[in-house]
């Protein structure tokens, strides 16, 4: 099973780790963090290059904001539907905040989860330039890639290192459990005997 599972994921190549971030990811309900954590922890697992994949999901989640901010800054009637299931409240405040201080608040909103989605839908609507939104998402999102990939090499790392720690025990855990095995047979042999 995991030799399937191994050769299974080798065989799903950098184009598919493009295809998953710029498509996919947008037609699943699976976050982006969980896929960035997965695919930091699966580099480590199966041995795709941990850079060249960070390198290519950044490149496929930029493909999408881009697309997404010229989409709603030409007016779209697929940017409109999200923009309406959002707080006016707090698309109000986004739009303040973008006019009066644009990178701090896209900063802050390409490393928010579920924010990140609508980020260049908002700041394709308020006219922010292509160029500073590109700019300041890149940079952000790179950080954000980074981020849950080294997360999930971290995972990976852990898991092996508990479970380095656990084979050496396993032996005792053996002896252990089939002693107690032994026990409790005894025991219920000796009721068995006494009734």
């Amino acid at each position: 099973m995991s030799q399937d599972l191994t050769s299974y994921i080798q065989s799903f190549s950098y184009l598919g780790i493009f295809l998953w971030f710029a498509v996919g990811e947008q037609l699943t309900p699976i976050p982006e963090e969980i896929s960035l954590i997965t695919l930091g922890y699966l580099t480590k697992y199966t041995g795709p290059n941990p850079f060249i994949a960070g390198v290519v999901s950044l490149a496929g989640l930029l493909a999408t904001d881009n697309f997404l901010f010229y989409i709603s800054m030409k007016g779209n009637k697929y940017s409109d539907k999200i923009l309406e299931k959002i707080n006016s409240h707090l698309l109000d405040k986004i739009k303040k905040n973008l006019k009066h201080n644009a990178v701090k608040t896209l900063v802050i909103m390409a490393l928010l989860p579920k924010v990140r989605f609508i980020s260049p839908i908002i700041s394709g609507i308020t006219g922010i330039s292509w160029r500073v939104f590109l700019l300041v998402n890149s940079i952000a999102a790179a950080f954000y890639v980074t981020l849950y990939m080294f997360i999930g090499i971290f995972f990976h790392n852990s898991f092996n290192k508990l479970f380095h720690q656990l084979a050496r025990v396993q032996h005792l855990v053996f002896i252990v459990f089939m002693v107690a095995l032994a026990a409790f047979m005894v025991l219920m042999i000796r009721r068995s005997v006494n009734k």
